[in-house]
Parts: C-alpha cells; structure tokens; sequence
C-alpha cells in the first residue's frame, strides 16, 4: 500500500475547481492510475481524503502556505503530475509518496497513535424504504451523533478511543449527571470539519454529510485496523469518505 500526500495551492484556479466538487476530484485522483492496474482481484480500493489547513478552516493567521493536502492511499503508487501541474507545487515536497507496507505490517495492539478520519456517517432505518423495499440510508447530521458513529465502528474495526486519564498531563475538571467529579474521562476526539456535499450522478441527486475528525486512539486488533486502513471506513469512499491516516499523538 502506498499513501501519497499532494499539497494544493488553492489560489490556483484548477485548486480551486478540485476543492469545489468532489466528484471532479475523484475523477482527478483516479486518473493518476493507468488503465488495468487497478483491476487486479483483491486489491484494496482507492481511498483518498482533502484536509484544509487551520488558517483556512478557522480565517486565523498561519506561517507559510495556505496549502491543501490531498491524500490518496492506493495499492500501487500513482502518477499525480496532472494535478501538480494544474492545482498543485511543481517543487520538492509538493508531493510525498511512501511505501506503507512495512508501517501496516508493524501494527501491533495496545500502540497508542494520532488519527485522523474523514466519514460519511449514515444508518438505516425501518421507518423509510427505498423503492425496492430496503431500509432507507439516512445520515447521521448533528457532531454527537457523527462521534457516536465512530466510537461505535471503532471496536469493530480494531481500535478504541482514549481517554484524558489514560494520556495524563493536565485533566480538565468534569463532573458526571450526578455531580460527582469525573476528571479526565472526556474522550480524545475531536470534529474539525463538518459539512454537507451535493451533486448529480447518473441523474439522480447524491447528498453527503461529511464529518472529519482528530484524535487519540489504542490498537486493540492489528488485523483489523489493517483493513480498515486500507480499505476504508464507511461509505461515500469514492468521494472523499473513509480514509484514516495515522501520526504520532
């Protein structure tokens, strides 16, 4: 696996047509594949994710380049000289490509690591039916139920969310619904970005609500956080969704 990080500049026009559609974007990312190397039976998919940088999510001033990082995750590495040459740094580091494979292979449980994800938070409901008679997808909009979506996909796809106590330093002073004094249990996760994506594809009308957020997590299941890696949380992975990336914290 490979995990390719392309800065954007968005003062550029072709940025700046990128960042207004996701769905030009995956057509943009998928088109850094030749034809046929991405056929391959039992490949992961390609998953990739655009993070804005604070001084653009928040108007407050940053040192350096407002850029835009795209991350494209792929089983083989792509060819992103297009984007570069329309929206991006034809410089050194514009454009990071890694082998990912040893870090996978590296996992092991109770490793403690920074994340950050992007979803498409939905569930279905018996209330609504599609015309073929299936649970309707609905998704999920406010930030408490978006967290609530990823504390209970985390179990399944290998990792748990930590604590305040369990990183220590300073522990903010909580209390429970009973008054009592809870300090440190908040959950280390955080929504830094929120918001809703429309568009048309084969003449019917797609809305995403999109959800990314930052955190602190514990491997509890090396296999299955590989998959989740490389395969993606989720749905809406075509546009944007799914993709987690991981740091230290």
């Amino acid at each position: 696996m490979f995990l390719t990080r392309i800065y954007l500049n968005p003062h550029r026009r072709g940025a700046k047509q990128l960042m207004r559609s996701r769905q030009v974007l995956h057509a943009a990312v998928m088109n850094c594949f030749p034809p046929g190397v991405l056929d391959i039976p039992g490949n992961p998919r390609v998953l990739w994710r655009l993070d804005y940088p604070p001084s653009l999510r928040s108007g407050l001033p940053r040192q350096g380049s407002p850029s835009c990082a795209l991350f494209i995750s792929s089983p083989v590495p792509p060819d992103p000289s297009h984007i570069v040459e329309e929206a991006g740094y034809a410089t050194e580091g514009g454009v990071v490509v890694r082998d990912m494979s040893p870090f996978l292979d590296g996992l092991s449980a109770e490793q403690r690591w920074g994340f950050r994800l992007c979803v498409n938070p939905t569930f279905r409901t018996a209330a609504q039916v599609n015309e073929r008679g299936q649970k309707k997808i609905l998704a999920h909009v406010t930030q408490a139920q978006q967290i609530q979506w990823v504390l209970k996909n985390a179990k399944e796809r290998g990792f748990r969310v930590l604590t305040s106590a369990e990183i220590g330093g300073d522990l903010p002073v909580l209390e429970n619904d009973n008054g009592e004094r809870v300090d440190g249990a908040n959950l280390l996760i955080n929504g830094v970005e929120r918001s809703i994506a429309e568009f048309k594809r084969d003449g019917h009308r797609v809305t995403l609500a999109v959800a990314t957020f930052e955190g602190v997590m514990e491997v509890t299941d090396p296999v299955a956080l590989r998959h989740a890696l490389v395969n993606g949380i989720g749905r809406g992975k075509a546009y944007g969704c799914g993709l987690m990336t991981l740091a230290r914290p």
